[in-house]
């Protein structure tokens, strides 16, 4: 179950920054930063300022 919009879910990822299980449809982006460290950011936290600073620093490094 999503712990986002409670929708019943088969398959989901976790948010790196509210620690949440969400869908695909409450993830807004999804990077991956090298082979095996992939992060995630749930729609909730790309409104918060910090997370989504966070989550674009993170993305830029090689």
């Amino acid at each position: 179950m999503c712990e986002r919009c409670r929708n019943d879910i088969y398959k989901y990822n976790t948010c790196n920054y509210c620690k949440r299980k969400v869908c695909i449809n409450c993830v807004k982006s999804s990077r991956r930063i090298s082979k095996v460290i992939r992060i995630v950011v749930c729609k909730d936290c790309w409104t918060k300022l910090p997370s989504r600073k966070a989550f674009k620093s993170a993305a830029k490094e090689p």
